[in-house]
């Protein structure tokens, strides 16, 4: 299915009109390339669900399964998107020297530029999924994403001062302004989603591993005196996640399952484990 950006014609459209014409047919060709790699690397891990969602500069690839990837799984299917444009890159270069024409430099730029702007590490590009991977190997995927969420809104935030202060001297590039304004939207919009993933996993695991007939599981020792939701924050998306409770003495007082704090926070709010161990001793 394609969903188009409520962002995306309005833009277009000033795009038209301040004389990027010619260069869209080009952009949009890459574009295409760019999402159909994600889409083969995608289908090669057996995800579902497809969609393309037309944004305010390019396309972004949906799979409704996609948030189930491992760290793994996810950061190469963000990666072959922007590397596969670094590639056509190098290769129309080459074309370019041997042929000199206008469609091949503008072939090679094109994936040039869009295969580096996609790394930028900010939300909704593919540059923010892979850093939020490569953060995700050493941290819960909640610490991860915040951390994410934090760098990507920090980048909107200075291409904005850019922008104004260009803007100021008497440049005005529109696209800057645009691309800063869209990552602040998006990081928020992820902000938002990410308790909702990390619920809905819970739900899934259940199924997963019906379907498997195994799961890996995660053990973390907590302090007792720590919150039900900073529990939460620990959990690993794709493992089932145990919690050893310790004292001040580091003395094992209990176990905990996963499910035991989403029932937790359900029933009592954000309690600590002190207090949900004495609730239900």
């Amino acid at each position: 299915m394609i969903r188009v950006s409520k962002y995306f014609i309005p833009y277009i459209l000033f795009l038209i009109i301040i004389g990027y014409k010619g260069k869209l047919m080009y952009a949009f060709f890459i574009v295409i390339i760019h999402e159909s790699v994600h889409y083969l690397t995608a289908k090669h891990y057996k995800f579902t669900g497809f969609g393309v969602e037309l944004i305010a500069f390019g396309a972004s690839l949906k799979f409704k399964e996609l948030d189930d990837a491992t760290p793994r799984e996810d950061l190469i299917i963000s990666l072959s998107g922007p590397v596969s444009n670094l590639i056509l890159a190098v290769i129309f270069y080459f074309i370019n020297k041997q042929f000199n024409s206008n469609e091949t430099y503008m072939l090679f730029a094109g994936n040039l530029a869009i295969g580096l702007f996609n790394l930028i590490p900010a939300f909704p590009l593919d540059g923010g999924r892979i850093l939020r991977d490569i953060l995700y190997f050493k941290h819960s995927y909640r610490k991860a994403n915040k951390l994410m969420i934090n760098i990507s809104i920090v980048i909107g935030a200075f291409l904005m001062f850019i922008y104004i202060l260009l803007f100021l001297k008497g440049i005005n590039n529109f696209n800057i302004g645009i691309i800063g304004l869209f990552i602040i939207i998006s990081s928020f919009k992820e902000k938002e989603r990410i308790s909702y993933i990390i619920m809905g996993d819970i739900i899934k695991k259940k199924y997963k591993f019906i379907n498997k007939g195994y799961i890996e599981n995660k053990n973390i020792c907590v302090y007792y005196k720590k919150d039900l939701l900073g529990v939460m924050g620990l959990f690993d998306k794709n493992k089932y996640n145990m919690f050893t409770v310790l004292d001040n003495d580091m003395k094992v007082v209990d176990i905990i399952y996963e499910e035991d704090i989403i029932e937790g926070l359900k029933l009592y709010g954000n309690i600590t484990l002190e207090e949900f161990m004495k609730i239900h001793e």
